[in-house]
């Protein structure tokens, strides 16, 4: 059931505009060139279509911009955190610090996002969204979310158009253009029916990354 503004149901709305006909009258018939028509139901009707113009406003108003326009901004300053997805996530082991990589439907923009226990997770910790903006790939750029600040539980870096875009969000304890996990590389097995490929991978050091998304 589809829901406004997260409490009126459309089964709600259509019942209040029936019944606003309803009491228009005696739902007496009209004739207009012939054509007979109800008048209260013209009216419900008329309710109905302002209700699913109020549905789908709030949707077309939330995004403050729209891939290109994204790069550099805020996510939550341009409202593209309403409607985020997960589309990676790393955790350390004892759950100290995890990393996500984060994307908008609404504004095509993507980010990433940090998380830290304050009494477990190391005394430095930075954020990085790295990527690649060409359409094939190229050098790495990144943005960050700089130190971690004492008492400060998470972060987030700003946003890069996700259409022109391959992405990882990483953490580190070094510095914010340090990355973790500069190499992924995967081996493939002559015969892909017996074994897997191989994660042939450098060892992660000082910090996790996503895969390149």
């Amino acid at each position: 059931m589809l829901t406004l503004h997260g409490s009126v149901s459309v089964n709600t709305a259509i019942c209040v505009a029936l019944d606003a006909a309803a009491r228009m009258g005696n739902a007496e018939m009209m004739r207009v060139r012939g054509i007979r028509r109800w008048g209260p139901a013209a009216a419900a009707l008329t309710l109905l279509a302002g209700v699913f113009q109020v549905m789908q406003a709030p949707s077309a108003a939330a995004a403050g911009c729209w891939r290109a326009s994204c790069s550099g901004k805020d996510p939550i300053q341009m409202g593209c955190d309403a409607d985020a997805e997960i589309l990676q996530q790393v955790i350390e082991g004892d759950e100290s610090v995890a990393v996500r990589l984060m994307w908008s439907p609404a504004c095509q923009g993507v980010w990433a996002k940090i998380s830290r226990d304050l009494d477990t997770s190391p005394d430095y910790v930075y954020g990085t969204l790295w990527t690649t903006r060409g359409p094939v790939g190229g050098i790495e750029e990144y943005d960050t979310t700089g130190l971690l600040a004492d008492g400060v539980a998470g972060a987030y870096t700003p946003m890069q158009n996700w259409k022109t875009t391959t992405a990882k969000a990483c953490w580190n304890d070094v510095h914010a253009q340090y990355d973790p996990m500069p190499l992924r590389y995967m081996v493939n097995n002559p015969d892909p029916n017996k074994i897997p490929p191989a994660d042939a991978s450098l060892p992660a050091e000082h910090g996790l990354c996503t895969d390149w998304s």
